[in-house]
């Protein structure tokens, strides 16, 4: 392994706030120790420095995905994928397929499964599901992770409570299978995880990191722990040393004190102030167009959330709260407002994590806050359906949706995540998303979207003076691109090949080699 290097010949895109460019670069020790163009590293190149050439291919900062989940992206990995399925009967050949080669008493598990785009539009009941396999436990998990279906086995294992919030029933009272908010993540889910051992939790955490850096991201926010994965910050802490990415690590509970005795400096993640979309449990002022009984969940009263997120401030804690639409975001902001204004911070850096459909009213006060919201762009690319979400919605509140270029304006920064694996790693989708936005007045530049995955990504868990760009001193995580994403045409900037992935300046093969992924 190399300890120093030059890159030349290349197309570098610095991200530095000057919009500068190079042409080459050198690495020693795993640092950035020189930047600019071929003939400023002459000395280093007549010293013997081994030497890369680029041959016009572009280079960023490595891609910062500031909202994924190790944990759930090992199990999707490790289980039956059902993104993309547009039929029950498909759901049911795959589970039958799996069942087949299972261990005795082993869980059949299956994720990314969306009842929207299922012709029959709904989930399997579990009567279908123990059909099928009746023999084995199986789980199948929506693409939002807010809801499963369950079979007859699953249930008797899990024992849900009979008045379980979420658990759809019968008419006679038994249950159907399928589960919702709040009875899902916070009883199901946990309960599931900790049926799994700790040496394959590990496992799929090194896995879900690798399948990240053939998308070019070297940083990861890991949202661990909770109802979704319990013990898993612990895990994750104690390992960090094994995985082979920068991991920054939200502990996604509402536990202060244990927050702190980890020694971390930052709370939440996924904690749900409401559901999710694509279950109508996402909270809203008014109703869903097409339920018009129907205002979504909230999870919290408004006295839990201002108690969270107060202690957490004042314990020095930067806090990210999961709020899908403008109920939420009105709960969580109006908290985190009362928290600042009791006890003020200069630089707390708090998220507000999906923030999906906020009000402009709710944006103009995140700028004036300071308050941070955590995107991902891939849920319009995967998850909307522009004229579904118009049904559920109407276009008054549609407008709003993703307002990335409200929010550029107001001040607000934004972060860029996938929520993998709600939708897969992939910066460079997230990032053609953002400036093809179906909504033309809230489309970003091509530069704009970058920064949400690397300066503005490395601004929100306070590593801007480390990470997020090229310059001389920063940790040389990078990504090496077959184009420049700025000059493709914006259809084609998802199709950029990721040529390498470099962490800490380990430059393993040659670029040349071709893409990693």
């Amino acid at each position: 392994m190399l300890d120093h290097y030059l890159l030349t010949n290349g197309n570098i895109i610095t991200m530095d706030g000057r919009e500068s460019r190079a042409q080459a670069m050198a690495v020693e020790n795993g640092r950035i120790l020189r930047v600019g163009a071929n003939s400023d590293m002459a000395d280093l190149i007549e010293a013997g420095w081994p030497v890369t050439d680029l041959e016009g291919r572009t280079v960023l900062p490595g891609f910062i995905d500031t909202h994924q989940h190790l944990g759930l992206t090992g199990q999707v990995l490790n289980g039956i994928d059902f993104q993309g399925t547009k039929t029950l009967k498909t759901v049911f050949d795959k589970v039958g397929e799996a069942a087949k080669t299972a261990k005795p008493g082993a869980w059949v598990l299956g994720y990314t499964l969306n009842d929207f785009s299922l012709k029959e539009k709904r989930m399997p009941l579990k009567e279908e599901l123990d059909a099928i396999c009746a023999d084995h436990p199986v789980m199948i998990v929506h693409s939002s992770w807010h809801m499963c279906a369950l079979n007859s086995l699953a249930l008797e294992i899990l024992a849900p409570p009979a008045d379980l919030p979420g658990m759809d029933l019968k008419p006679n009272g038994e249950p159907t299978g399928v589960v919702r908010d709040p009875g899902a993540p916070d009883f199901i889910f946990p309960a599931v995880s900790s049926r799994t051992p700790v040496e394959v939790k590990l496992a799929s955490f090194r896995k879900a990191c690798e399948a990240a850096l053939k998308q070019g991201i070297t940083t990861l926010h890991c949202l661990e722990g909770g109802g979704f994965g319990p013990g898993d910050t612990r895990i994750v802490l104690d390992n960090l040393d094994q995985l082979p990415v920068n991991v920054v690590l939200w502990n996604q509970v509402m536990d202060v004190d244990e927050t702190v005795g980890m020694g971390l400096t930052r709370i939440g993640g996924c904690i749900c102030a409401d559901g999710a979309i694509d279950a109508y449990t996402a909270a809203l002022f008014e109703p869903y167009c097409d339920r018009p009984d129907n205002c979504g969940t909230l999870n919290y009263t408004q006295e839990q959330m201002d108690a969270f997120v107060l202690a957490s401030h004042k314990a020095g804690l930067q806090v990210a709260v999961h709020c899908e639409t403008d109920k939420a975001i009105e709960q969580v902001l109006s908290a985190m407002e009362k928290a600042i204004a009791a006890f003020p911070r200069e630089d707390h850096r708090h998220r507000i994590e999906h923030c999906e459909i906020p009000t402009v009213d709710q944006v103009e006060r995140m700028g004036r806050a300071g308050i941070l919201a955590g995107m991902q762009p891939a849920f319009i690319h995967y998850l909307v359906d522009m004229e579904d979400y118009e049904k559920r919605f109407g276009w008054d509140r549609l407008r709003w949706m993703h307002p990335y270029r409200t929010m550029l304006d107001n001040g607000v920064i934004m972060t860029g995540g996938s929520d993998c694996p709600v939708t897969p790693h992939g910066p460079l989708v997230g990032i053609q998303t953002a400036v093809l936005h179906p909504i033309e007045e809230e489309r970003l530049t091509p530069m704009e979207a970058i920064r949400m995955f690397t300066t503005d990504a490395a601004f929100s868990s306070f590593d801007e003076a480390e990470r997020g760009s090229i310059e001389p001193g920063k940790i040389a995580d990078l990504v090496i691109l077959s184009a420049d994403p700025t000059e493709v045409p914006l259809e084609s900037i998802r199709e950029i090949k990721i040529v390498k992935t470099i962490v800490e300046g380990q430059l393993l093969e040659d670029p040349r080699d071709g893409p990693a992924a």
